[in-house]
């Protein structure tokens, strides 16, 4: 079954690899104006040009969403540029320290809860509220093993 996303406007936190990166380069290939959020500016430019060169439409928001203020400005910035938020694709995670729990420092363990866990529910705060204003809105919220 293919599903055409023209027009709609997609958000892909953790975009710049792996299932995020081929969500997005899919929801593009669909027609999307694709959104590509991630701590690092780097990795996240590089799918934004690769989208780009296939001939579809993204943008790059610098957001470390496990921050409020982050992810509140994420979901403005988007607003700004393409006046709403269709599609969100709640990605962003990282597999944390491997190590027995008792060698784990608290601080690695509060990354990993806040990236994983915290970071899901700041994006769904920010993007249900968004939905609501303007009538509706699909959210996606995804996790790896490693999450």
């Amino acid at each position: 079954m293919n599903i055409r996303l023209d027009g709609k406007r997609a958000l892909v936190t953790g975009g710049n690899s792996g299932i995020g990166r081929a969500t997005a380069i899919m929801a593009a290939k669909e027609g999307a104006k694709v959104v590509i959020a991630n701590r690092t500016a780097a990795s996240g430019q590089c799918v934004v040009q690769e989208i780009k060169a296939a001939g579809g439409e993204a943008m790059f928001v610098q957001a470390d969403v496990s921050k409020a203020a982050q992810a509140q400005a994420m979901i403005k910035t988007i607003v700004d540029k393409y006046g709403r938020l269709d599609c969100a694709f709640n990605n962003a995670g990282i597999a944390g320290i491997l190590a027995v729990a008792h060698e784990v420092k608290e601080e690695d363990w509060d990354e990993c809860i806040d990236i994983n866990l915290k970071s899901v529910w700041l994006c769904m705060k920010y993007e249900i509220a968004q939905m609501l204003k303007q009538g509706g809105g699909s959210i996606v919220n995804q996790a790896s093993a490693a999450g």
